[in-house]
């Protein structure tokens, strides 16, 4: 399979963002600034739940990404929709991020909450907007039809969009589809 990536512009990353450098990694959002940039004026209410062994592995199954943490962290939003926060592995720390899924479950967008990698073009709004509409089933393996991976972040962006993957499985399993 030919991978493609996502080259960004220099003259974005010579950008500041939060009074420094946008390639610098720092946090960005916090979960409320998050949950109203993918549902403004809406309110939300925790719903965390712990995923049994058989949900854990039908997760697995149907996203083929491994699931690491049992505690989904889950907001319900007032508009139906849901709220979603999942951590992956960057190059050399974590990445925490956000994930809106719609009522037809959907992603309405995903935000970087934090990122320490010194190149963190996974926070441009173009490559991000990528997930938009895309549901469980959907190609979003690096590629022809999915998520292009961004050159200089590759790991982050690759394991974005695994985890953007098994959210999605997650969500299913939660709103008890059959997978």
């Amino acid at each position: 399979m030919r991978s493609r990536f996502l080259l960004i512009p220099a003259a974005i990353c010579a950008g500041t963002v939060a009074g420094g450098p946008a390639y610098g990694g720092a946090f960005y959002l916090n979960i409320e600034q998050a949950q109203q940039l993918l549902f403004p004026k809406a309110s939300f209410e925790e719903d965390f739940h712990i995923l049994t062994d058989d949900q854990i592995k039908a997760i697995q199954t149907d996203s083929d990404v491994s699931v690491t943490d049992r505690k989904v962290r889950l907001w319900k939003v007032s508009s139906g929709e849901s709220f979603y926060i999942d951590q992956v592995i960057g190059l050399n720390s974590d990445v925490t991020y956000a994930v809106g899924v719609n009522s037809k479950g959907q992603v309405t967008g995903i935000e970087i909450l934090e990122c320490w990698e010194h190149y963190d073009q996974v926070r441009h709004p173009l490559w991000r907007a990528q997930f938009t509409g895309k549901k469980r089933g959907d190609t979003l393996d690096n590629g022809k039809e999915g998520i292009e991976k961004i050159s200089g972040t590759t790991l982050s962006s690759v394991h974005i969009t695994e985890g953007v993957r098994r959210i999605l499985s997650t969500h299913a399993v939660l709103q008890g589809a059959k997978l």
